[in-house]
């Protein structure tokens, strides 16, 4: 029984007692809602399943803002360079890691096509690929089923490494304990085919839940895109309606005719007209309307001024009615960009704005996309690799890693004063092949190639430094130029 029941509700039921099994498997669930492999986590039915990939795929197709934050992430990750890094200082260690080189160079496709792909993870909150593999036999192998190689060397690489469209996953196999075992996909053409866990490589931005699903860096942005699509749609309207609600008035006596228990049909069919003409009307090459001229009679009979059938549009003049459309799209505009610290692509179209907040954002977004890369290396390092090794029966102390090199954003101006300051209190930065090393590559200047200026480097800290700071400081000039011209 529960001891004291006021502040225990478990219902008289006392807590399990840990024993020595329980450390060895899972206990508890990872609470993901799937049923018979549906992942049913989101509570929006329009972004479950493939109905979410459709909703991703307008918004990435369709809207102008999505497009452009896209671009921008795409463009900077296709920048990046992607290094091998040895297991170890080894002369086999750096044998094997020029192995793992020659995989990227030796597929059917190309390793920057490879990690565009990959990258749909972000649209889609998911990317499933497809080990497919050969065996490096030449570029003419003897067998003729066999893929062609650049390598000769007998081994088993990388064939290609292909997407399977997100809009065709159906669903997906989990063990008893939530673990992801493998994919149920739906062709457009064919039967269902099922791809185990070991034959692919899953990529997410997230992974809250182990959901395989992942999470789409456009979900919290669906509610402004919804919108936005919907104002621009409304704001085409407003226009094509010449910016006003059509009113056509028409005699009482047509609708008593029209809408009497016994209609008359001539008076339906003209009211229907009437009807027809105060909703096709809008701003088109078939602009116009024709309205009968006759007028009320007054008591004596006598024709009067007020027409009879007449056509105004109203206009709302006060209230919410007469809100800027253009304002609010804007704003949501902006709120799509925030969702991505993509906002800074926004600066240049508004009157506000320092140079200084927006370094600080590029260097935020930059920070996102550092983490993203990170991810897809660590899915390649945990399971693309390792797969690989063991097939080919590899020692696995000598298996390498794939590590992504982000270009570094250094600022030209504070990094020649900060060692203009440093020179000046004495502090001795020259002769450092190193430090010039690095100097060189963040101003963006060619590396030390001839034995004249090597020598000079190693011998004459006085004439490196002047050597280098004015190299930065010709390279700053002729960036403030670039940019002034711009």
């Amino acid at each position: 029984m529960a001891i004291d029941p006021y502040s225990d509700g478990s219902g008289a039921w006392r807590a399990p007692v840990l024993d020595f099994g329980m450390n060895f498997r899972d206990y508890g669930s990872y609470g993901l809602r799937q049923y018979g492999g549906w992942v049913r986590e989101e509570f929006l039915p329009q972004l479950v399943g493939r109905e979410a990939a459709r909703v991703y795929r307008e918004m990435l197709d369709n809207s102008s803002t999505v497009g452009a934050m896209m671009f921008a992430i795409q463009q900077a990750m296709r920048k990046v360079e992607w290094r091998i890094e040895p297991a170890s200082d080894k002369a086999e260690a750096k044998a094997e890691a020029e192995f793992v080189d020659s995989l990227r160079d030796d597929m059917s496709h190309t390793w920057e096509d490879f990690v565009a792909e990959a990258l749909s993870m972000l649209g889609y909150g998911f990317s499933v690929h497809e080990h497919v593999y050969k065996r490096r036999l030449g570029l003419k192998p003897n067998d003729p089923d066999a893929a062609s190689s650049k390598f000769s060397d007998g081994r088993i690489g990388w064939r290609r490494l292909p997407i399977r469209g997100q809009d065709t996953i159906l669903k997906w196999f989990f063990d008893p304990n939530g673990q992801v075992r493998g994919v149920t996909q739906q062709p457009w053409i064919g039967s269902l085919i099922d791809i185990p866990i070991e034959k692919m490589l899953l990529f997410r931005p997230t992974q809250h839940k182990n959901n395989p699903e992942g999470r789409s860096v456009l979900r919290n942005a669906y509610r402004s895109y919804y919108f936005v699509k919907r104002l621009e749609e409304l704001e085409a309207i407003l226009f094509e309606r010449m910016s006003g609600f059509p009113v056509v008035y028409v005699p009482n006596s047509l609708l008593e005719k029209a809408l009497a228990q016994n209609p008359d049909p001539a008076a339906v069919q003209a009211l229907a007209a009437y009807k027809r003409l105060v909703t096709n009307v809008r701003i088109d090459e078939q602009m116009g309307a024709i309205l009968p001229s006759d007028t009320y009679r007054d008591a004596q009979g006598s024709p009067t001024s007020v027409k009879m059938y007449s056509f105004e549009l109203m206009t709302p003049t006060q209230g919410r009615g007469s809100v800027d459309p253009d304002k609010t799209i804007g704003r949501h505009k902006v709120d799509i960009l925030m969702t991505v610290l993509c906002d800074f692509v926004m600066m240049g179209h508004e009157v506000r704005g320092t140079n200084n907040l927006a370094v600080t954002r590029v260097d935020m977004f930059y920070g996102a996309i550092e983490g993203w890369l990170n991810s897809i290396a660590g899915v390649l390092n945990r399971y693309a690799l390792p797969r690989v090794w063991e097939l080919n029966a590899l020692n696995p102390d000598l298996m390498p890693r794939i590590v992504p090199d982000l270009a570094q954003r250094i600022d030209l101006d504070g990094l020649g004063t900060f060692i203009g300051t440093l020179a000046a209190a004495g502090m001795p930065l020259f002769p450092d092949e190193e430090l010039q090393t690095f100097l060189r590559d963040a101003a963006g200047l060619p590396e030390i190639t001839s034995p004249e200026a090597a020598t000079l480097a190693r011998g004459n800290p006085d004439a490196v430094k002047k050597m280098l700071l004015a190299a930065m400081a010709r390279e700053i000039k002729k960036r403030r130029a670039e940019g002034a011209k711009s």
